[in-house]
């Protein structure tokens, strides 16, 4: 995994460094979080009626480092905790037909999103890749029971892209808010889970497609400027708000 975040942030550089090659650099340094749900990304479960996907809530919290190649250009290292949740309602279970059933589980765990954030009239596009690893997970299958330290992998890798906008403040603090989109880049699943078809282990006939899911998250963090300890026009930005 190091060499994984090693080739990263060699891969980001190449694209900030030649933008600017004289700047003075400066960072910037935030907290926040953001909230949203995830989306299975096999359309053909939806067209099994027997399964109907639920969404659920999961969160982030996180603090955030931007080295700032010049006003436009940074990279942007989100250091954080991510809290992850699924739900599956199943219904006309083979083994009990008259009962509907709810699958529950998720997982908890850190996170390291290094990414390329290019800023422009006070709104930004960022991309990058985001490592995981899964520290807690919980499987609750009602009629099976519960089943522990089951279903997940312990390093999740996904790719990711968000926008948004510097929204209030001045030219050292700010409120920031954006959306953004990741996915899963390979199968959530442990390979024990995936022998015994798990989350799917109430029907038999159920594909063995990977499980993974879009995630689509709204953030929302405060942004603290250093710029002003490189010179003074460091770090100022465009707001649709000034305090």
């Amino acid at each position: 995994m190091n060499f994984k975040v090693g080739k990263t942030l060699f891969i980001l550089l190449s694209f900030a460094l030649p933008v600017q090659s004289f700047g003075q650099f400066w960072f910037d340094i935030a907290i926040g979080g953001s909230s949203g749900t995830s989306i299975v990304s096999d359309f053909s479960l939806y067209e099994d009626t027997r399964i109907d996907v639920t969404p659920k809530f999961s969160s982030n919290g996180f603090i955030k480092v931007g080295l700032n190649i010049n006003e436009k250009a940074s990279i942007v290292f989100d250091l954080g905790i991510s809290n992850r949740n699924f739900q599956l309602t199943q219904n006309n279970i083979p083994t009990i037909t008259e009962i509907t059933t709810d699958v529950i589980f998720g997982y908890s765990g850190f996170r390291v999103l290094p990414m390329y954030r290019h800023t422009k009239e006070g709104t930004y596009l960022e991309i990058g890749p985001e490592f995981g690893f899964t520290r807690s997970q919980y499987f609750n299958d009602n009629a099976n029971g519960p089943i522990k330290n089951t279903l997940f992998t312990e390093q999740i890798t996904r790719v990711a892209i968000g926008f948004g906008g510097y929204i209030l403040g001045n030219e050292r603090v700010t409120l920031v808010s954006g959306l953004r989109i990741l996915y899963d880049l390979s199968d959530l699943r442990k390979s024990q889970a995936i022998e015994y078809n798990f989350p799917f282990q109430n029907f038999t006939d159920q594909t063995s497609k990977p499980f993974k899911a879009f995630d689509i998250q709204l953030s929302l963090e405060l942004n603290i400027s250093l710029g002003f300890l490189a010179r003074s026009s460091c770090g100022k930005r465009t707001l649709m708000f000034h305090w």
